[in-house]
């Protein structure tokens, strides 16, 4: 049913004008990306990132509706109700310092870059991005043998991509078969931020929080473990650059994150703000906020647009707040 909705307001979107539509009343707007590239990168087939042309644009757009707001005052004030936008990157790959930071710099926008600290330095690989260099590998060449234990995994063809990191093994075992050699990949292409990297981005005047150790689906994990990977993450960024405000960004998305463990956070003091993927959305905490998926397939403004009508649609029936 919210696919049916999100569907209809994407195509309803088109009736009204932009301007109009990004002036109503809304939380404060937090897209997010991940990787800007004019490069085709093979580890990176489960979102449609930008490129460089296309990244620049769509700044160029917020900037025009909205005013670019820090962390910190994002944090310190009120901005719900304001034309504000708050812009922040997951994952921490290397094209965030080597691209992007360079561009937010020119245009004068902040940012919050979130890192997995079991990935950082190269030192290991998303789940999701070795099953995109098996499924690449695959493309270019059919192996049997191999499809065949995909498939009685329930991972047939592209649905190699929804393997989660319980599955991890069974990636493993697939990449040694097609002698895909992750520790290779690292070391040769290095795809994620290493930690000068990350000093220069705090430098810079940007944000640095944390993303998970691992990268986990958190639906799929205890209360007890979620709470350990926000910790154990947020300890080692502290540890890392020590930021001014503690940010953790829930990996995927914050569904299925119960509200006990956003209370033992904001009880515990394990961090100062927290951020999820709902959308353009209110949350019944005070200091968990939602973003925007902004790399979206379709057209970019009409997806906008589509997602501050479903906003709308939400709130005049009462529901355009999260409840954990």
């Amino acid at each position: 049913m919210r696919t049916f909705y999100r569907t209809l307001s994407k195509q309803t979107g088109q009736f009204f004008s932009t301007h109009w539509l990004l002036s109503l009343k809304t939380p404060c707007f937090m897209p997010f990306y991940h990787v800007v590239s004019n490069e085709k990168l093979p580890h990176i087939l489960n979102y449609p990132y930008r490129n460089i042309l296309q990244f620049e644009r769509e700044l160029d757009f917020f900037l025009k509706h909205f005013q670019p707001v820090s962390l910190h005052k994002l944090k310190k004030a009120d901005c719900s109700g304001k034309k504000n936008f708050h812009l922040s990157f997951d994952d921490g790959l290397s094209q965030c310092a080597e691209i992007v930071a360079p561009i937010l710099l020119k245009k004068g926008i902040p940012a919050t870059f979130f890192i997995n600290t079991g990935f950082i330095d190269n030192k290991a690989l998303f789940h999701k991005y070795k099953a995109s260099l098996i499924l690449n590998k695959l493309r270019e060449k059919s192996n049997e043998e191999v499809e065949k234990l995909l498939a009685d995994n329930n991972f047939a063809g592209d649905k190699v991509l929804t393997a989660g990191i319980s599955e991890v093994e069974v990636l493993n075992e697939v990449a040694e078969k097609l002698e895909i050699d992750f520790a290779g990949f690292l070391k040769k292409q290095k795809p994620y931020l290493n930690s000068n990297q990350v000093k220069k981005l705090v430098a810079d005047g940007f944000a640095v929080g944390a993303h998970s150790h691992s990268h986990p689906e958190f639906w799929k994990i205890p209360a007890e473990e979620q709470i350990n990977e926000v910790k154990s993450s947020m300890d080692q960024v502290i540890k890392l650059v020590n930021p001014e405000i503690r940010a953790f960004s829930f990996p995927f998305t914050d569904s299925g994150v119960p509200a006990e463990v956003l209370k033992m956070i904001r009880d515990e003091n394990i961090c100062d703000v927290t951020f999820g993927t709902a959308g353009v959305k209110n949350d019944e905490f005070d200091f968990h906020f939602q973003r925007y998926p902004a790399e979206q397939a379709g057209d970019f403004v009409q997806n906008l647009k589509g997602e501050f009508i479903y906003y709308k649609l939400r709130k005049w029936a009462g529901k355009a707040t999260v409840k954990h």
